[in-house]
């Protein structure tokens, strides 16, 4: 039985307090069935703000969902964010493809939130039947063994070193939460972007071809991406004209990645969600990062973190600050 903490009675009585008046649908997070996981719930009366849960295991990004419900409610539509998650929601207002006064984020201060898929690796693969955090510690079963785990060595990547975990960019609602995220927690894995920049480009174009190598293009990365609003007219899967193939393998893979970069080239605000759902567990959210260094180098650019600012490569300038032509030829 879920016991409600105090962040969780907070957002209960935040959430009732914004029906019917202020939004027609909040988004929010609820209990799921499969251990370790949470489920997205859709709330459209005050009645339900009981199903609303806030803890660790809330690792997914609800951002996804405004834009593609929009066109459904007259009103304004709600959803609950993690300081990490509401920079989609800003980046999604500076591009204008969401309306400002239509949504209402309520953003919660984080903890920190468990990468189960980490937790599942390092027990070796078993089915887990239920997780649940005990102190600094994570209580995992499987159907053959019980584990204690060290919490601070399974959050999700994006969590070490976060800054914004109790000052979010952005929010229409700000809710305290006791439970802050250690500073700068260690994570026990070295950074694959600093591994990668010291390596030979043959070493580096040969990592990438191996890991483009696995992509089933089962667009899971770009279903859930809360930026790549395009799926209906994806270029990948287009007739006419067809840019790219149905085929499996590396050329096809590395081709429909590499449309994705640029699609989303200052526009990224590394949620992680496209590395968290991958099958392959291909490391996207490093090429990705690599790209926002060359954004940031730029153009001074980092996206999410300012809902007013256009995107660089939304915008037109005739001298950019950073860019030195004549250094170019």
């Amino acid at each position: 039985m879920h016991k409600e903490t105090a962040v969780e009675k907070k957002l209960r009585e935040t959430a009732s307090g914004l029906f019917p008046d202020e939004v027609e649908c909040l988004v929010g997070y609820t209990q799921s069935d499969i251990a370790g996981r949470t489920n997205p719930v859709f709330i459209k009366e005050k009645a339900e703000a009981g199903k609303l849960i806030f803890d660790r295991f809330c690792i997914n990004n609800l951002s996804v969902y405004p834009y593609y419900m929009k066109d459904e409610f007259m009103g304004s539509i709600g959803v609950v964010l993690k300081p990490c998650d509401v920079k989609s929601i800003a980046q999604l207002i500076s591009e204008e493809l969401l309306d400002k006064k239509k949504i209402k984020s309520v953003v919660v201060g984080c903890g920190g939130v468990i990468d189960i898929k980490r937790i599942q690796r390092n027990i070796g693969g078993g089915r887990i039947i239920s997780a649940a955090q005990s102190g600094d510690s994570i209580e995992i079963n499987t159907a053959d063994k019980s584990y204690t785990l060290k919490m601070a060595d399974f959050y999700a990547e994006k969590c070490y070193g976060c800054r914004i975990y109790d000052s979010p960019p952005y929010s229409d609602i700000f809710i305290e939460n006791d439970e802050k995220l250690p500073v700068v927690p260690q994570n026990s894995n070295p950074d694959l972007l600093d591994i990668l920049e010291k390596s030979e480009l043959e070493e580096i174009l040969a990592f990438w071809e191996k890991e483009f190598s696995r992509c089933i293009r089962c667009y899971a990365c770009r279903n859930i991406c809360p930026m790549e609003v395009c799926r209906d007219r994806c270029i990948a899967q287009l007739d006419l004209p067809r840019w790219q193939s149905g085929k499996i393998n590396s050329d096809e893979g590395k081709f429909f990645q590499l449309i994705r970069v640029m699609h989303l080239a200052g526009r990224c605000t590394e949620c992680g969600e496209c590395q968290r759902v991958c099958p392959a567990n291909i490391p996207l959210v490093t090429f990705m990062k690599k790209v926002n260094k060359e954004i940031l180098r730029l153009f001074d650019y980092v996206p999410g973190m300012d809902s007013q600012a256009r995107p660089p490569l939304l915008t037109f300038k005739n001298v950019e600050k950073n860019i030195k032509e004549e250094e170019l030829f």
